[in-house]
């Protein structure tokens, strides 16, 4: 059986490696044709346009203090000196004292709120909904760019302190992380969980990470398969008739009223999107950089997600990542979900929503006894 199983998703056993197959929810008839449609591209308007409905009809845009019926969201807290070290939390009064945190490390330009087109606002709120529908508290962070290699792990790392400093006052347990990063947010949570010297006095200060759909990070020696042109934008809003609010010529028509350029949820800058700067290392700085030999035995968790749909180089890193890992020790092999019928973006816009295919492995992971 191969990972393209005509089951709704293939999870690679941790022990084993082996595909398994496990009949699961799967996107509605007529929103999976339509990501067939769009095709395995970056396509953040026409996929919003498709489950936006399934949300609450309120959001961010409502002019609600509290959008959301029994949930309480603290925006913008601040975790660090810079204005965009913010994160969102969502939390519920009632339930137990110590209940387990879930962060989420966006993709694309770093924004805890979807800039592309107005009716992507609703996401990553989502993402606090599930969370705290399943009793747990949630943590969405806003990134930032960085001219540096580990600028961004360090981010991680300031943000994973303050919260095991103070999720307790939203009733979060310290003891208790688990970490999911989308996307570009792969990059500098795949290289904080292979830097401990970044992490902090607790150690990697989670259980277990969620690595989905991950543009590539530093796992040498293993080969990271480039980013093949036409992955990403290119072709993003043909089959909606829409522009991409971030790739067209006049900005984001998503993003937020009065939030400065740059802001979280404001306008993007060209600086947000600013490579680390300086020549290619060598490989002997790329090999002392890796991350790889502390996945390999880090004390933590992996997951690993792909989409069907996902672009081909993406699927190509998951793949070569899991394999990497597996390959020293199979007792420390991830699991490794591709899911039946998901895109790049449905993969995360389909979270809190009837389509269950991700959401619901990611719940059984984060719930399992280990």
């Amino acid at each position: 059986m191969n990972f393209y199983s005509k089951s709704r998703w293939v999870l690679a056993a941790a022990v084993m490696g082996l595909a398994v197959s496990i009949g699961h929810a799967e996107p509605p008839p007529d929103i999976e044709s339509a990501l067939v449609k769009i095709g395995p591209i970056v396509d953040p308007v026409c996929t919003a346009k498709l489950y936006r409905p399934l949300m609450p009809k309120a959001d961010i845009t409502s002019n609600l203090p509290q959008p959301y019926p029994g949930i309480t969201v603290t925006r913008n807290q601040s975790f660090g000196p810079d204005p965009k070290d913010v994160v969102d939390i969502f939390s519920v009064k009632s339930g137990p004292a110590k209940r387990t945190v879930l962060v989420y490390v966006p993709g694309g330009a770093g924004n805890k709120i979807e800039i592309q087109d107005k009716s992507a606002n609703a996401f990553y709120d989502n993402i606090g909904r599930f969370a705290t529908q399943h009793g747990m508290v949630a943590v969405l962070m806003q990134r930032k760019a960085s001219p540096t290699w580990d600028g961004g792990a360090k981010d991680v790392a300031a943000m994973l302190q303050w919260v095991e400093a103070h999720i307790g006052d939203y009733g979060g347990n310290p003891d208790r992380i688990f970490i999911w990063a989308h996307s570009a947010g792969n990059i500098p949570l795949g290289t904080y969980l292979g830097r401990p010297e970044l992490w902090g006095p607790k150690g990697v200060g989670i259980r277990g990470a969620i690595l989905m759909s991950g543009a590539p990070f530093n796992i040498a020696p293993a080969t990271v398969p480039p980013l093949a042109a036409g992955d990403v934008l290119a072709a993003a809003g043909k089959t909606c008739g829409e522009k991409v609010g971030m790739a067209s010529a006049t900005g984001s028509d998503g993003a937020l009223p009065g939030v400065p350029a740059g802001g979280p949820g404001g306008p993007p800058r060209s600086s947000d999107f600013i490579p680390p700067s300086g020549p290619r290392p060598s490989d002997a700085t790329q090999l002392a950089r890796s991350s790889l030999p502390q996945l390999r035995k880090g004390a933590f968790r992996l997951l690993i997600v792909s989409g069907e749909l996902d672009p081909r180089s993406l699927l190509a890193f998951s793949k070569t990542l899991h394999d990497s890992v597996c390959a020293a020790n199979r007792a420390h092999c991830p699991q490794y979900l591709i899911a039946k019928g998901q895109s790049h973006v449905s993969l995360v816009f389909s979270i809190d929503t009837p389509d269950k295919g991700v959401s619901g492995p990611v719940l059984a992971f984060i719930k399992a006894k280990q």
